[in-house]
């Protein structure tokens, strides 16, 4: 038996993988620079509170490094001014639960 929904969701994710495959591609450089300097303007202003209220440099270096990978995984969407709040969110989230494994093991 075929199950649609199945069907439905490949194709679903297959286009709108396609859509921002395409939409990245033929934005011309003007408006790229643009959508850029935006997401990075985003990222920052995100970014400042949590990296305030930590004192550790190194969970900084951590965070800042999940939140570089929230920003490029962001650029691959259709929408990523949108989407990079949330993961930004997720990023950083992991990236602490990391270091806090990380700190738990080092104290035994």
């Amino acid at each position: 038996m075929i199950n649609v929904e199945h069907i439905v969701r490949n194709f679903s994710h297959k286009s709108s993988v396609m859509i921002s495959m395409t939409a990245t591609e033929m934005m011309p450089a003007s408006v790229r620079g643009a959508v850029e300097a935006q997401i990075e303007r985003l990222k920052q202003k995100l970014l400042r509170p949590v990296l305030e209220s930590v004192s550790s440099t190194a969970l900084a270096k951590e965070i800042a490094w999940a939140a570089n990978e929230a920003a490029a995984l962001a650029w691959l969407t259709v929408c990523p001014v949108l989407v990079l709040p949330t993961l930004l969110e997720e990023k950083i989230c992991e990236a602490i639960r990391k270091w806090n494994k990380q700190q738990e093991l080092r104290r035994r």
